[in-house]
């Protein structure tokens, strides 16, 4: 029998459709597929991000950080398409068959916990635009992280497809002018995007949030 790999310190990354009974599901499992890749492609991992049974998907990293980078890039991917909640769960993870992608260890069942606990409170007045729940268990765990993350939840579920854009382009390190040339605006409208929905202070959170241990 082939020896168990084992990650004793990392973040599973646990994720479901939102409202997937509405969905047109082909369409929505294509677009999936297409910004996954991408996102492997993009974000460094320990074991890929992949759709597993249903709508869910997986993928393991070695960082908070890291999982979080992750989860930003598939919102960004699939904005206007596809809405997913996160559970991320910081604590061992044992791959049991890697040709089966059969794994088990704590930080699954705190990912479990942490998505099954923000679908639940998604549903409570007033926090609905919540996408995003974490339990860690390692020692180098981020107490402010989750009231960090949901607050980045509130305000990105706000943004229409616009400013949306814009703030991509500012994560990218795109300045105004090249941003607003790839958006197709003038620089004045793209300045106002960022100054009328306050993106910097929301980049400077993604980037803090994507820059956990």
């Amino acid at each position: 029998m082939a020896d168990i790999q084992v990650f004793p310190s990392c973040v599973a990354l646990l994720a479901d459709m939102v409202a997937s009974r509405d969905a047109d599901r082909p369409t929505s499992h294509q677009a999936t597929l297409t910004a996954i890749e991408r996102v492997n492609a993009k974000v460094p991992q320990l074991d890929v991000l992949r759709v597993t049974v249903g709508d869910e998907l997986q993928g393991v990293y070695a960082t908070l950080g890291d999982a979080m980078a992750a989860s930003f890039a598939l919102r960004h991917e699939l904005v206007g398409r596809v809405d997913l909640r996160f559970g991320l769960g910081g604590g061992e993870v044992r791959i049991l068959d890697a040709d089966r992608g059969i794994q088990d260890g704590s930080a699954w069942l705190l990912a479990r916990e942490a998505i099954e606990s923000v679908e639940q409170r998604a549903a409570e007045p007033g926090l609905g635009g919540l996408r995003t729940a974490i339990r860690d268990a390692r020692d180098v765990a981020t107490p402010a992280a989750e009231p960090l993350g949901q607050l980045v939840d509130a305000h990105l579920a706000r943004l229409r497809p616009g400013p949306r854009a814009t703030l991509t382009a500012l994560l990218e390190g795109l300045d105004n002018q090249d941003a607003a040339r790839r958006l197709g605006i003038t620089p004045s409208a793209n300045s106002q995007r960022v100054t009328n929905n306050d993106l910097r202070p929301l980049a400077a959170a993604i980037r803090a949030l994507e820059a956990l241990p």
